[in-house]
């Protein structure tokens, strides 16, 4: 495997990708119809300005030749309304269609999830808290919904203008091309950067502690009665007082880095608006744009800050969703424990008989067997009893009859 497809696989972002693109491939034909008219959509947004700055000009003509001036400027008028409208109906398209895709998608995600749940080892559910382990789940669905409309709602539609914007000043302007192009580019890297290189760790750690506080939570109230029974009220109210001081210390840091990059973030947008500004202007008194070419510039930018603007805030909904996806990424991962063989076929039973044969079976995490060469046959219609001490294995018996747990050597 290459160092980037090792990457791949590896990061949060890497596995929530292929989480993702697991549930878009099932719906792709409505998947297509949205960024279809999405991309629409973005085009006529980014055209709009480039005929109201011919508007500006016709505006400007009415003195010299009012007759023609005036049919062009409501043919200029006519193109901007028409293309605000194919661009509020191609929105509606998308809005409409994004409902009926992901509210598809969130039950598929609970279904597959709960199935494996169920089909883990019994092993891995006495080392897991029940309530962690729902929150995983019903963290991921809610992600699911948060990732659908940050991607197609939000950063395609800011990726495709910013690709248009960039051709069309770079057909008129090269120059005022690339600063739009080169510098969103720079923009969207810097921001990007810092939400995976700066944020992403403080995050991830967050939300597992998040994570911890459901379980915690969950946990203790469902054990209301045992907590009564040996008078721990305290000792749980403690135990959870110092959980919530972790989180609280975590998420503190989460945030106040957020802080950070919409800072950084802020400045980077001000140099970029300057960038712009000034290139219009020498362009200006280069004699190479005229008022409405000034007009059609400005009007551009105005549209591509709209569309940078929140950028951060997207990047970093992008960033919370994929670390809400991971936990239960991971849990996807992990093995039964209890398994058929490859091509095992249905379980017959003949008989009642019941026979271990030479058994030895050791709970994960301890050190010695508590089974080891363990040998026993019932036979069909008899009644045998169990007897011993706390631990010896009486309850454990029944479990690997039930193939609760896998033995280590031996058969059953």
């Amino acid at each position: 495997m290459t160092l980037m497809g090792r990457f791949v696989r590896e990061n949060a972002f890497g596995k929530a990708a292929q989480f993702t693109w697991h549930h878009w491939r099932r719906q792709k034909v409505r998947l297509s119809v949205m960024l279809g008219f999405g991309l629409l959509a973005t085009v006529a947004d980014s055209l709009a300005p480039l005929f109201a700055g011919r508007l500006v000009n016709n505006l400007g003509e009415f003195a010299s030749n009012a007759e023609e001036a005036h049919g062009a400027a409501l043919t200029n008028l006519g193109i901007i309304l028409a293309l605000g409208l194919a661009m509020v109906l191609s929105r509606s398209v998308v809005f409409t269609g994004i409902v009926r895709f992901t509210l598809r998608m969130m039950p598929d995600i609970v279904h597959e999830a709960f199935r494996k749940v169920q089909h883990l080892s019994s092993d891995w559910h006495a080392n897991s808290f029940a309530g962690s382990t729902v929150r995983k789940i019903t963290r991921a669905m809610w992600a699911m919904d948060g990732l659908n409309d940050t991607i197609i709602l939000a950063l395609f539609p800011k990726f495709t203008l910013l690709l248009s914007a960039s051709t069309i000043l770079f057909l008129q302007w090269p120059v005022m091309g690339l600063v739009v192009g080169l510098g969103s580019v720079a923009y969207i890297a810097l921001v990007s950067a810092m939400m995976m290189v700066y944020i992403a760790p403080a995050a991830q750690l967050s939300n597992a502690w998040d994570t911890r506080v459901g379980g915690v939570l969950a946990d203790s109230v469902s054990c209301n009665a045992v907590v009564k029974s040996f008078a721990g009220e305290e000792r749980e109210q403690d135990y959870v007082s110092r959980t919530m001081s972790k989180w609280r210390k975590r998420t503190m840091r989460t945030w106040l880095r957020h802080n950070h990059t919409f800072i950084i973030q802020s400045l980077a947008m001000w140099a970029f608006r300057g960038a712009i500004l000034g290139t219009a202007l020498v362009l200006a008194w280069n004699g190479r744009a005229n008022a409405g070419d000034l007009a059609f510039v400005l009007t551009l930018f105005f549209v591509v800050q709209g569309y940078l603007q929140d950028v951060g805030q997207q990047v970093r909904n992008l960033q919370r969703t994929v670390n809400e996806m991971e936990e239960l990424i991971d849990v996807h991962s992990v093995p039964l424990g209890v398994a058929d063989r490859p091509g095992a076929g249905e379980l017959k039973v003949q008989d009642g008989e019941i026979r271990f044969d030479h058994v030895t079976f050791q709970y994960h995490g301890k050190d010695t067997p508590l089974y080891e060469d363990f040998s026993l046959t019932i036979r069909a219609g008899e009644r045998v009893g169990l007897v011993g001490h706390s631990g010896s294995g009486k309850t454990t018996f029944v479990k690997l009859i039930q193939r609760l747990y896998d033995i280590n050597d031996g058969a059953i």
